[in-house]
Order: structure tokens, then sequence, then C-alpha cells
């Protein structure tokens, strides 16, 4: 089972509640076997990353106010982490640990996750040398072993290694790559000897960059779509998929040949619906089902199916749900 920074309950074998996506300043709740609308929870302003806890009680949601902690068993918030402005949740595979990544370059350890009355920041650490104001690292990074994590570097065009046994202190992987710019989700394949970096370029088709891990070199760059950010894999590892956030589409890559075998795409559902862009966010459910949200308005649910070589999808938002063949 791929471990997924942003769900690592799935790995443990808990099941899934609801799926979330988040509007200007709020997070929708969307049953997660009939993506029906539950709820809409305010939350803080520019809600970004969402991550649930490894017991799945807990959903976290990153804003410039700090870190909202909601419970999926009330769907209320209970407490709100002064964390400064963030944008990035990765939880750790014991669970009960959090890497937030905010807008000035750092990172920052959460401990405690699941305990309310103990939750905390033990450490920050500040990865870019420039503590400049919306200058961060890539938003999901992924895990070699138990003790190193490894995070794409955004528009520093670096990757990151943090190290679990010294207080995640930082060092430079890999330097500055023009091919590596825009790095943003990474995540491994099943022997770790391979990184995917989705690679978001602003005005051009974006690529999925393939890093050879132990020679710490570019292996080859696979096209993709248009504003790729984020990636996740198949339960088995087999396939990468990344969400190109202004196609309304997923490119499924598959690890065997680095190759895309398929791209469904939810652009029709989308203008059926009256819904302006964009994706932003992915997940793969135990079935191998993607989920990513649009991130306008109160935000919309997209569920891909059939994703290696079929283009079956649903739509949901919190007015109606759209099915397409």
């Amino acid at each position: 089972m791929h471990y997924e920074p942003l769900r690592p309950h799935r790995m443990y074998g808990i099941p899934d509640r609801y799926e979330f996506t988040h509007g200007d300043c709020s997070v929708c709740v969307y049953d997660f076997d009939t993506l029906q609308f539950v709820k809409e929870i305010p939350v803080g302003t520019h809600p970004d990353c969402h991550a649930t806890s490894g017991d799945g009680e807990w959903l976290y949601i990153a804003c410039f106010e700090g870190l909202y902690c909601i419970r999926q068993s009330t769907l209320t918030v209970e407490k709100v982490l002064d964390t400064g402005r963030i944008y990035a949740t990765n939880v750790l595979p014991d669970g009960q640990t959090m890497l937030v990544h905010d807008c000035m370059g750092g990172v920052l350890v959460i401990d405690d996750i699941c305990r309310m009355d103990r939750i905390r920041v033990r450490c920050r650490t500040q990865v870019l040398p420039e503590r400049v104001y919306r200058r961060e690292i890539g938003g999901k990074g992924n895990f070699i072993d138990d003790r190193y994590y490894l995070c794409a570097g955004w528009r520093s065009a670096k990757l990151f290694l943090f190290d679990g046994a010294d207080h995640f202190s930082v060092k430079t992987f890999m330097d500055s790559d023009p091919l590596l710019d825009g790095g943003d989700d990474l995540v491994l394949s099943a022997d770790k000897r391979k990184a995917y970096i989705a690679c978001h370029q602003r005005d051009a088709r974006a690529h999925v960059a393939v890093v050879d891990v132990e020679n710490r070199q570019i292996l080859q760059t696979i096209p993709t779509g248009t504003g790729t950010c984020g990636l996740t894999m198949t339960c088995d590892e087999r396939y990468v998929i990344a969400s190109n956030d202004h196609d309304d589409s997923i490119s499924v890559i598959d690890t065997q040949t680095d190759r895309v075998v398929n791209t469904p795409c939810a652009r029709a559902g989308f203008d059926a619906l009256g819904i302006i862009g964009y994706i932003q966010g992915i997940s793969c459910g135990r079935d191998d089902s993607i989920y990513v949200y649009g991130c306008k308005g109160n935000g919309a649910l997209v569920r891909f199916t059939d994703i290696c070589c079929g283009s079956h999808y649903e739509i949901s938002t919190a007015a109606q749900l759209r099915r397409a063949p």
C-alpha cells in the first residue's frame, strides 16, 4: 500500500468517511462513497493542503491564520494551532507527527497531532536562505525510509533532504537545475530508486521529472499537461498520477516504462456545471480511484475511476452531482 502523507489512515486500513475540498475560506465535506455534499465548515483565509491523522479522526487544513484541526466525528473545528502562514501538510508514517511548510521558505515539525491538549510546534527549519514571503518549497514530499524525507524546491529548482533522526535538519539533495523548476509534489517508486517530481510551468506544458535517487541525477522528463502540481500513486505503486491543474485532467504514468498511458479529463463536466477551473490536490483511494478537487467558490470534488484505460469521472458540488461515462 502506497504511503500518502495527505491520507495516512488508508495505509493502516482505516476506512474513509469523507472526502474534502476547500473554497475561499472554508472546507467542504462530501460523503466518500456517494460523493453527496455533507457540510461546509468555515476556516481561515487561503486554505490550501489538507491531511488526515493516522487514526482517521482528524482533518488538518493549512490556512494563513494557522493549522485548523477538525474532528471528523463531529465535523467541527476543535483547535487552531498558531503556525503563521502555512500552505502544505505532510503527516509522517508514525501518524502522530506532521511536517508543515510555511510561506517563508521554512518547515515546522508538529508533534502530538492527535491530541488537541498536547499538539505543539516542536521546531522550525529555514530551508531557503532568504526568508522572503511566498518563496516556498514544494508542497508534498515523501519518505525514502523511516528516517529521510525528500522534498522538491518549487522555484529554487532544487531537491531537499530532511533527516528525521536529527530534528529534521535539512541538506540540499540536488542543486538547482532548470528541469526541476516549479517542483511541487514528489513521490517515490516502490523500490525507492526513482523520485518523480511534478514541475509546474506557469505558461507552458509542464512535466514530471524522474530522478535517480542513488546517483542524484535527472533520468528524463515526462510531458504531462498545463499547470501540473499534484502527484500521487496507485496502491501498488505501479502508476504515478499527476493532476494537471489548468487542464482539468490527470496524467497516468506507468513507472515500468515512464510513459503517460492515459489522460482522463473532466473539462466537459466542469463546463456543464459552470465551474471555471481549476483542480488542485490529489489522492488515491484504496480501490485506486483518484480524487482531485476544484478550489473556486466552495470547491468541487472529482473522482476518476478506471484510470489506466478509461475516462470515467464524477463531479460533486454543494449544489449537484454529475457523472460522465
